[in-house]
C-alpha cells in the first residue's frame, strides 16, 4: 500500500472582512474548514488544516509550515473573497503544487431565499478569478477545483489532484543516483540540463565502477545468505543458476542498496554496458532493479536517472509502476511488444517470475541473472517524461491493454500491448513527431485524468495518444 498523500488546507479571508464580518461568520468559516477533512472522507489523503489567513505574511507562513511538514499539495480554501495581492505571492513561492478552490458553504442558489448572509461564505469564485489571472500573467502553474464538496464525485476529484501533486513532489524528492554513467551516444535520455529538471532542484548523485566495486567487496556474508533466501521465495530459480551466481547477484544488489542508502535515494539509473564490461562487476544488476521496483522505488536502464525518478514518482502516487520500452511492432494486428532485457517490477508479473541466466560479451564476457516474466494482462497506461524543445517538461501517454497472449520463447520481462488508438501507424508517428523518448513508465489502469492535472500543476505539456 502507498503512504497517504499529505494535503494542506489554507482558509483565506480578505483582511477587510476581519473588520466587516460579524465574529460568528469568521468562526463559521473556521469550523467549515476544520470539518472539511471529515466531510471529504478520503482514505488516501492526510489533511492538515491551517489557521484562517488574510495577509501575504500569514499565508506565506501557513504554506511554509505545511511544506516543512511534508505536504504534497496545498489547497487554498476560498469561501469568501481574498485578493490576489495576499495570495499570489505565497503561491508564486510555493515549493509544492497549489490548487485554488472556490469553496462554498451553500450548494444551490435558491432565488426565493438567497440572501447576503448566505453568500458571505460563498463568493470565493471571483477570488479564484483574481488570483488565477495574476498567476497566469506571472507564468506560475496551479490547479483549480471548481466543484462543491457535496457533489458525489468531489472526493474522487480532490484525490486525483492529490495524486497528480504527489507525482511531482515524489519526483523532486527522489534523490536519484546513477551508477555507471549514461549509455554512450543515447542522447534522448540525457536531459539533466533541461530547464524543468533544474527547476526541480534535484539532489542526485553519480557513482563510478570503482565505488560500486568497493561496496561489493564490503558486503557481509550473512547478508548475502539472507538475501539468497529471499530470492528463493520470490523467484523460480532456473536449474542452471549456480550457487556462485546467486552469491554474486546478492552481493551486487546489496552494494547497490548501500550506495542508494548513503543518499537516502528512492531511484536508481544503472548503465548495464559499463557494469558488464568491467571484469570487477560483470553484472547488469537486473535482479536488483526488479526488487527495488517491487519495493516501490524507481529504476531505469542505461543510466537514465530521470526516468528512474519518474517511475518512483508513479509508484508513490499510483501504487505500482514499472520501467519498460516499446521494442517491436505488430503492424498487422495493431500491437507493440513491451520488453527489456531482464528488469521489471515483479509485482506486475502474471505468474511467479523466474530467475534465469543471461550473458553479455563485448569487452568482458559477463554471465549473470535476469528476471523472466510476462506482465499481468489488463488496462494500462504507458507514460513518457522528457523535455520539450523549450526545456519544459513534456508528458506523453498511451492508453491501452496488455493482452493475455503468451510468448514462451522470448526471455525477460515482456508483454503484447494493444493501444486504444486503433491506427498503430498514426500512434507511432505522433509519438515520434512529438519527441517521445524510448524509456517509459508502465502503470495499471487509465492515468489520463491524473496526468492532465499533473500538467496543470507543473506547467508541463501533456499529449494523450
Amino acid at each position: 500500500m502507498i503512504n497517504k498523500i499529505k494535503v494542506g488546507i489554507v482558509p483565506c479571508l480578505a483582511d477587510l472582512y476581519n473588520k466587516l464580518f460579524d465574529p460568528a461568520r469568521i468562526e463559521e468559516l473556521r469550523q467549515f474548514a476544520a470539518d472539511m477533512p471529515a466531510v471529504i472522507g478520503s482514505e488516501l489523503i492526510e489533511f492538515e488544516v491551517g489557521k484562517i489567513s488574510s495577509t501575504k505574511e500569514q499565508i506565506m507562513h501557513q504554506m511554509a509550515e505545511m511544506t516543512s511538514n511534508g505536504a504534497d499539495m496545498i489547497v487554498m480554501l476560498l469561501a469568501p473573497y481574498c485578493p490576489s495581492g495576499a495570495v499570489a505571492p505565497a503561491v508564486m513561492g510555493s515549493e509544492v503544487p497549489v490548487v485554488l478552490w472556490p469553496s462554498q458553504t451553500i450548494y444551490e442558489l435558491d432565488p426565493a431565499s438567497i440572501n447576503d448572509l448566505q453568500i458571505s461564505l460563498s463568493h470565493g469564485i471571483h477570488a479564484v478569478q483574481d488570483i488565477a489571472n495574476v498567476l497566469r500573467k506571472q507564468g506560475k502553474a496551479f490547479g483549480i477545483l471548481h466543484k462543491h464538496h457535496l457533489e458525489d464525485d468531489f472526493c474522487q476529484e480532490i484525490e486525483q489532484w492529490a495524486k497528480a501533486a504527489k507525482i511531482y513532489t515524489a519526483f523532486k524528492r527522489s534523490k536519484p543516483v546513477q551508477i555507471g554513467g549514461h549509455f554512450e551516444n543515447m542522447l534522448d535520455l540525457q536531459i539533466a540540463d533541461a530547464k524543468f529538471i533544474s527547476d526541480c532542484k534535484f539532489r542526485n548523485a553519480s557513482y563510478d565502477i570503482s565505488r560500486l566495486d568497493a561496496e561489493i567487496k564490503a558486503v557481509a556474508d550473512a547478508d548475502i545468505a539472507s538475501l539468497i533466501e529471499c530470492y528463493k521465495n520470490e523467484f523460480k530459480i532456473a536449474a542452471d543458476i549456480s550457487d556462485e551466481m546467486l552469491i554474486s547477484t546478492a552481493r551486487g544488489e546489496l552494494a547497490v542498496r548501500t550506495l542508494m542508502k548513503k543518499t537516502d535515494s528512492k531511484a536508481c539509473g544503472i548503465n548495464f554496458q559499463t557494469l558488464c564490461n568491467d571484469a570487477r562487476i560483470g553484472d547488469a544488476m537486473h535482479i536488483a532493479a526488479c526488487r527495488l521496483m517491487a519495493e516501490g522505488k524507481g529504476y531505469a536502464g542505461e543510466g537514465d536517472w530521470v526516468t528512474a525518478a519518474f517511475v518512483y514518482a508513479m509508484q508513490a502516487a499510483l501504487k505500482v509502476a514499472s520501467f519498460s520500452e516499446i521494442f517491436s511492432v505488430d503492424y498487422k494486428n495493431g500491437k507493440v511488444l513491451l520488453k527489456h532485457w531482464g528488469e521489471a517490477n515483479i509485482n506486475m508479473a502474471k505468474n511467479k517470475p523466474c530467475m534465469i541466466s543471461s550473458t553479455f560479451n563485448e569487452e568482458n564476457k559477463a554471465q549473470f541473472c535476469i528476471a523472466d516474466m510476462e506482465f499481468l494482462p489488463g488496462n494500462v497506461t504507458l507514460i513518457n517524461l522528457n523535455a520539450a524543445p523549450n526545456g519544459n517538461g513534456q508528458i506523453i501517454s498511451i492508453y491501452g491493454e496488455i493482452t493475455d497472449e503468451c510468448m514462451p520463447n522470448l526471455p525477460g520481462p515482456r508483454a503484447l500491448f494493444k493501444p486504444a488508438m486503433q491506427d498503430i501507424h498514426k500512434l507511432l508517428d505522433e509519438y515520434a513527431y512529438n519527441g517521445g523518448s524510448h524509456h517509459l513508465a508502465l502503470v495499471n489502469g487509465c492515468a489520463k485524468n491524473i496526468l492532465k492535472k499533473l500538467a496543470k500543476l507543473t506547467g508541463w505539456s501533456y499529449i494523450s495518444l
